[in-house]
């Protein structure tokens, strides 16, 4: 690889794991050495509580019948889950053949989340409250699941490191959302109970001065550019140091590590706006995994300074001020 490819993958992919923890932690590239592990994301919901009567249900079935129930529904989730998949709730127990008349689809959901956890440490979980509760935020992430790596790491990231360094484009991936997740936080329009934005061409410049690679401006739509930016995943090459942005930014969205809306005069009021311009912002999944005071740690790494304390008291501030929601399952239909 030559140095100029060097110095741009090292923007995008964490130190490799075999090399010396003290290097690591004083190398010279952006972010050497920093892991999603050395601060706790956001706290996000827990799923609903199972009904009294469907547990009962499940418990009087056949333990063969039983078995086959749950670990069908364990088995899509887990799948989902290393796919980085959203998991519509109503959609998977459909797929495992749950339905209406069995009655017992808030129990074999429990049960399924509870094997995912103990055998994996995957906790299935909701979005944060005080996200759940922003206004503008897309009613469809309201009922999306997300599967959540618990198991516990090292201040080095070592977990983190095994998982995501087995493959390059999988380091690719978790640096690049580290990193546009910061030029949001960093460079986005603040706004009072709602996530921080940034327009989608201001994104692009900003990353294309960090790697020229990477081209100046988002692609136009019904260019053939636009067209190619599909399956982030098909034909990867994992020797190209620098990513497809376009692919990858839409992958990232697919996995809800962002949200990607419609710029207006209402969602967006501090820039002049042009025709088709597009809004990015943090989505629940980056809040789940990363978590904003990761990523203002992260941000002041990258400048040699100390974490702004008003910026993390923000942070815990909507965490503390988020109103208890309902816990319970609403009365549904499992087709």
């Amino acid at each position: 690889m030559s140095r100029r490819n060097k110095r741009k993958q090292e923007h995008f992919v964490h130190e490799d794991p075999s090399q010396d923890e003290e290097d690591d932690y004083h190398g010279g590239s952006i972010g050497a050495g920093f892991t999603l592990s050395q601060q706790d994301p956001e706290p996000s919901q827990s799923i609903p509580t199972e009904r009294p009567s469907e547990r009962n249900n499940l418990d009087k079935l056949d333990p063969e019948a039983r078995e086959k129930a749950v670990t069908s529904l364990a088995r899509i989730m887990l799948f989902k889950a290393l796919e980085r998949e959203p998991i519509d709730r109503l959609k998977v127990l459909k797929d495992a053949g749950i339905t209406t008349k069995d009655k017992i689809a808030s129990a074999a959901f429990q049960e399924a989340s509870d094997r995912l956890l103990k055998v994996f440490g995957f906790e299935v979980c909701k979005m944060p409250k005080y996200m759940e509760n922003w206004k503008g935020i897309p009613a469809k992430y309201k009922d999306r699941f997300f599967v959540a790596n618990r198991v516990k790491d090292s201040d080095q990231g070592t977990h983190s490191r095994c998982i995501h360094s087995v493959h390059s484009p999988s380091s690719v991936e978790r640096g690049f959302i580290l990193l546009v997740n910061g030029l949001i936080f960093c460079k986005g329009e603040s706004r009072t109970h709602g996530p921080r934005k940034m327009l989608e061409r201001d994104l692009y410049r900003l990353l294309h001065r960090i790697d020229d690679a990477i081209p100046e401006e988002p692609p136009i739509q019904g260019t053939s550019r636009a067209k190619n930016a599909k399956q982030y995943r098909s034909g990867t090459s994992t020797d190209i140091a620098t990513p497809n942005v376009d692919t990858l930014l839409d992958q990232c969205v697919h996995w809800d590590y962002f949200i990607k809306e419609k710029a207006s005069d209402e969602n967006f009021s501090s820039q002049v706006l042009e025709e088709g311009d597009m809004l990015i912002s943090m989505g629940p999944r980056s809040a789940i995994e990363i978590g904003r005071s990761q990523i203002i740690h992260f941000c002041a790494s990258i400048l040699g300074e100390e974490p702004d304390p008003s910026m993390l008291r923000e942070v815990q501030e909507d965490v503390e001020e988020a109103p208890e929601m309902d816990d319970t399952y609403m009365e549904e239909e499992v087709a």
